[in-house]
């Protein structure tokens, strides 16, 4: 249980989900503080609507019933707070139909006061009755009256509603403030319109802020796709595989990632390089060699892809060595093997086998067509020049050419140096094909026979070796007796 918690853990906290969390988080705070900001500013724009919209509808109201103002006006006191109006006393008693045809079509209630009673109203209570006579709070006295200038509120408590209310001085020809007007709207409708005016910029935020997550999203998914990869690429080469191809796409790529690619790639060739190639030569060692011809063999076994196997060696190699010393040895391979690098491009691979000899492996190419590469570069290498100290050095190679069979591949081998000793023991500087004898057994033949003139040359040249050695010998031993008998 407390292994798959860890791995969950691992899963929720993969770089494909920090990519998305930081893309995702950022849009969906600059989304939010978006729709924020388009609400305050739509609360704004229509509240200023509103205030001006109240301001001209309680103008107008006070337009219409200006020349109940120009009176004196009269109120009776109910004696529970509340006033009626002295209809005797008051010369023209204002009529609420105006207001009443106003708040039909502008959904706005208004009242008319002098000075903190309500003369006329559109507000009722819950029996219909008109709140006539009734008084406003003292703040919004004293903030008109001290002012005597239209206030705004957005929070005005009348019967059990909030209201978004302006209340405009009334000035007799004193400029004294005798009363006001109010104009108000239920703080719901205004929030509503303020809703309705906001919803466009809300909309296109959201709708913003769901594109751009979209994007964002799967941005990240790519990029850690990529990365996963290159994760992968790296894992395959840290277990030792460094045949590993790293996707082509991403070494297109003209960012960071790409770079990174392809600087994977360039450690990837280097440390194969260093592992597979030889450090001199820079051809396949033995080791990977042996692997790639058995991989070779395969091709020809399953699907019938021919190949050809060359063993060759350079002539007299050891007196390049003696003569000049090593550093003029390993100046000669490499130039032996920068030939087989280059010529070998498109047709196969070669090997450093050992010391100075080499394996040349012709893939998907018939024994005539490897015969006749081989000669070229054969004759490559005998047009060669190696400069060293100012000698201008040449080079002679032997080869032994077979063709490549479902045999072991140690056979295969066996026989392509059975022919290179062949050559070399026949003059050297030359190719010796598996086709210039009838069989196997004729080759073995040849090898024999080959061998045979090499022992009795070499025990010729011991015997000389000795005989000259002898003489020597005697000669001195004359000398000495010359010698002694003189003193004598």
């Amino acid at each position: 249980m407390k292994d798959k918690n860890v791995k969950d853990t691992k899963k929720k906290s993969g770089l494909k989900g920090i990519l998305i969390r930081l893309v995702m988080i950022p849009l969906f705070i600059m989304g939010i503080v978006t729709m924020i900001f388009a609400y305050i500013m739509g609360y704004r724009t229509v509240s200023s609507e509103v205030e001006q919209g109240l301001i001209n509808i309680a103008n107008a109201t006070l337009y219409s019933y200006q020349d109940v103002y120009s009176q004196d006006i009269y109120f009776l006191d109910n004696g529970d707070g509340t006033y009626r109006l002295d209809t005797e006393k008051t010369a023209v008693v204002p009529d609420p139909a105006y207001i009443d045809y106003l708040k039909e079509k502008t959904n706005t209630d208004i009242t008319l006061l002098y000075y903190d009673i309500r003369m006329i109203t559109t507000f009722a209570d819950s029996d219909g009755e008109r709140l006539n006579g009734t008084v406003v709070s003292k703040k919004i006295v004293d903030d008109v009256f001290g002012s005597k200038a239209p206030v705004f509120y957005d929070n005005v408590f009348i019967e059990s509603r909030n209201y978004y209310a302006c209340y405009i001085p009334v000035l007799n020809a004193n400029n004294e403030c005798i009363g006001m007007v109010f104009a108000g709207k239920p703080s719901g409708v205004v929030k509503n319109e303020v809703f309705m005016s906001a919803l466009p910029m809300l909309l296109i935020s959201l709708i913003m802020m769901i594109l751009g997550g979209l994007v964002g999203a799967n941005e990240a998914k790519k990029l850690a796709e990529v990365i996963s990869k290159e994760k992968n690429f790296l894992g395959q080469i840290a277990d030792g595989n460094l045949r590993a191809n790293l996707d082509a796409d991403i070494l297109k790529r003209p960012d960071e990632l790409g770079e990174m690619g392809k600087f994977t790639v360039h450690v990837q060739r280097f440390i194969r390089d260093m592992i597979e190639r030889d450090t001199l030569t820079k051809l396949y060692t033995r080791r990977i060699g042996q692997t790639r011809m058995l991989n070779t063999r395969m091709g020809l076994v399953e699907d019938g892809v021919p190949f050809q196997i060359v063993m060759g060696d350079i002539d007299h190699f050891k007196r390049f060595n003696d003569t000049y010393g090593h550093d003029c040895g390993d100046l000669v391979l490499q130039s032996v093997a920068g030939i087989f690098n280059r010529m070998m491009i498109g047709k196969g691979y070669a090997v450093r086998w050992g010391g100075e000899e080499f394996i040349i492996v012709y893939e998907n190419m018939t024994f005539e067509e490897a015969n006749e590469h081989l000669r070229r570069i054969r004759e490559e290498v005998i047009n060669h020049i190696v400069e060293y100290n100012d000698e201008r050095l040449h080079i002679t190679m032997t080869f032994g050419i077979v063709p490549g069979s479902e045999d072991e591949l140690d056979d295969i081998i066996k026989i392509a140096d059975e022919l290179l000793y062949i050559g070399k023991e026949g003059g050297r500087d030359r190719i010796v094909k598996l086709d210039d004898y009838e069989s196997l057994e004729a080759v073995s033949e040849a090898l024999a026979e080959s061998k045979e003139k090499h022992d009795n040359a070499t025990a010729s040249a011991a015997d000389k070796a000795n005989d000259n050695s002898k003489a020597s010998g005697n000669e001195e031993e004359d000398r000495l007796d010359a010698l002694m008998k003189g003193l004598v």
